[in-house]
């Protein structure tokens, strides 16, 4: 019998959360209600972005929009756990998939995964009608669904440069959407990265492609060779 099978209870050993905080569930509002949680907190990873789901071995699009606690830094660890004590800090009220998680057993957790998930217009309120027109434009202007199909396109030759243009133009539209919030609403980059997620240049450096910004206008460049398939 192994270890797992013997074990049945948490040792506090802090793995899980050191591998990134969890999604918001229907269930877990109440902490946004309670401020618990702040949108500050938190972190949108966008319907189509390349994310590493539960027990996955590489990144896939996302199906749907995925709410998360942010990780502390540039790190992955929960920014609600407290090291050393190997503590959560808001253990009494932790988001759903906290609470259910077992290592010994992820059964709960795996019918859990993304069902019930919270998003961006679950959060915001009406009176914050400034943001949400924000959001409604970046995501017209800058979709992530077919990002997936773009960078398989840039891996072949007889598709790469019209692939690479369309994340040019995505980029600069990111970029110049996220400038204009900030200004007019007077964003902090924390709740930037609620509001409209990661950049997208940061998420084409996982894949070899570099921006360069040249008086105002972002160009892209491949510093190495992609897949000739993606997930």
């Amino acid at each position: 019998m192994s270890m797992a099978e013997n074990k049945k209870e948490c040792d506090r050993c802090g793995t899980c959360c050191s591998k990134g905080g969890p999604a918001l569930h229907n269930e877990d509002f109440k902490l946004l209600k309670n401020r618990l949680v702040r949108p500050e907190h938190l972190i949108t990873i966008r319907k189509g972005e390349p994310v590493l789901a539960l027990f996955a071995d590489t990144p896939a699009p996302a199906q749907s929009e995925i709410i998360k606690i942010k990780g502390r830094g540039s790190e992955w660890t929960c920014l609600f756990f407290a090291e050393p004590e190997a503590e959560c800090t808001i253990y009494g009220l932790r988001p759903l998939e906290c609470s259910i998680l077992k290592c010994w057993d992820t059964a709960d957790l795996e019918n859990a995964a993304g069902k019930n998930l919270l998003s961006r217009y679950d959060i915001l309120t009406p009176q914050q009608e400034p943001i949400l027109g924000f959001i409604k434009k970046h995501d017209a202007e800058c979709p992530l669904e077919n990002l997936t199909q773009l960078l398989s396109a840039i891996s072949r030759k007889n598709s790469q440069q019209r692939a690479l243009n369309s994340l040019t133009e995505m980029v600069n539209n990111d970029l110049a959407i996220r400038s204009q919030a900030c200004a007019e609403l007077n964003l902090s980059l924390d709740i930037e990265l609620f509001i409209f997620g990661r950049p997208l240049f940061t998420i084409l450096t996982q894949y070899g492609i570099k921006v360069h910004e040249q008086k105002g206008f972002y160009r892209l460049s491949i510093s190495r060779p992609l897949p000739q398939t993606l997930s």
